[in-house]
């Protein structure tokens, strides 16, 4: 069965929707933080959330320090988004 674009749009606006994504997004913050403390590192995690262009809802967990999710040659590779995402 398809549905149209305005009751996809609609779904994915609904109060619902957002509030699971927000859920699942704030526990994989806070695991990734869990996960940033334990190794010592010093990132910011935070959840933003919104509507993008084409109508869907997003929810993105983002960290202020790249170089402790990828490292470098001074930085420790703690890749706490990434081992987070595969635990939640």
């Amino acid at each position: 069965m398809a549905i149209n674009d305005e009751i996809w749009r609609q779904v994915n606006r609904s109060k619902p929707v957002r509030q699971a994504e927000k859920r699942v997004a704030e526990q994989l913050a806070a695991r990734a933080r869990a996960i940033t403390a334990a190794e010592g590192g010093k990132a910011k995690i935070r959840v933003e959330a919104g509507i993008r262009p084409g109508g869907r809802s997003r929810v993105n967990v983002v960290s202020d320090s790249p170089w402790e999710e990828y490292g470098t040659e001074s930085t420790k590779r703690i890749r706490a988004l990434g081992r987070a995402a595969r635990e939640v």
